[in-house]
């Protein structure tokens, strides 16, 4: 079975074939990094498809949000705040009003977060929106890579919200969890704020399990994990899910004082060796480690 970890394998080497000074971090983290000359660009692209990543009849306003969300998040796991950001979209709606709502959905986003839009392209075919987001910093940014032995893991907020949105959305449930589905909040002040103490960070796109192991593979150490303390929606499956776009990071015991548990939640330890483990009343259980994929829907 193909997965996207295996196609975007395909195209590694082509990435790891240059040697550019001005390329700090590339492909292969949140969001790529370079080197200009008083700061670093902090850039990421982000695809979104009608039926893959928001359902069918999904109000435009709704998937403009979605979609610039999503793409922030992973600026918000290098600890960088966005500046600006073009779009593609690609639709087939012949009705203006589509279109007008969808940039009412656009408008919010980054009014909320104050960004610029400085460009685009617009062509007709399936709905899809491909989003590219930039930011700068002048201090080093996170990547999943430098995980210590020793660092204690966070989250910044509970799972599977998202989870149980789309599925009260799904059944006609009108409940506080559609909002986080559809509107989730990118934590790009938590992330400025942790990157001032963690060594290693992501975002839960793809869910915990998944997202928390690529930060084992990058940092070739290993991690456990405490299941009674990280705090769920619904059950197990909220750590493998995805889509609710907190933050998975890593920082010294010296700062644990720096994290109310009121917004960061203490879930476990990187350790010695190369793999996760999950722990449950002090004892070993198996979770799906693969997370979400579109390619394994």
């Amino acid at each position: 079975m193909i997965s996207e970890v295996d196609i975007l394998n395909c195209f590694q080497h082509l990435v790891d074939a240059k040697n550019d000074e001005l390329v700090c971090i590339g492909s292969g983290d949140d969001a790529a990094v370079l080197k200009l000359k008083d700061n670093y660009l902090v850039h990421s692209l982000d695809v979104s498809k009608i039926g893959t990543h928001f359902p069918e009849h999904c109000q435009p306003d709704l998937i403009a949000y979605r979609s610039v969300a999503v793409a922030l998040s992973d600026l918000a796991a290098m600890g960088v705040y966005p500046s600006f950001l073009t779009i593609g979209l690609t639709s087939n709606e012949k009705n203006i009003q589509w279109y007008k709502k969808f940039t009412n959905g656009l408008e919010k986003i980054i009014n909320e977060f104050n960004i610029n839009l400085v460009g685009g392209d617009v062509t007709f075919g399936e709905t899809n929106i491909c989003v590219n987001v930039f930011g700068f910093t002048n201090k080093n940014v996170l990547s999943r890579c430098d995980a210590k032995v020793g660092d204690l893991i966070y989250i910044t907020g509970s799972l599977g919200k998202a989870r149980k949105g789309l599925k009260d959305w799904k059944n006609k449930i009108d409940s506080s969890f559609v909002e986080n589905y559809f509107r989730p909040k990118a934590q790009i002040k938590k992330g400025i704020y942790i990157s001032n103490y963690a060594n290693a960070c992501i975002d839960i796109s793809d869910g915990l399990t998944k997202d928390l192991g690529s930060i084992v593979e990058k940092s070739k150490v290993g991690a456990y994990i405490d299941f009674n303390k990280i705090p769920i929606t619904t059950d197990f499956h909220d750590l493998s899910y995805g889509d609710d776009y907190e933050l998975c990071f890593t920082a010294p015991k010296k700062y644990q004082d720096k994290f109310n548990s009121n917004e960061y939640f203490l879930i476990g330890e990187i350790t010695k060796g190369n793999s996760l483990e999950i722990l449950k009343d002090d004892k070993l259980i198996t979770l799906n480690t693969e997370g979400w994929d579109s390619f394994n829907l």
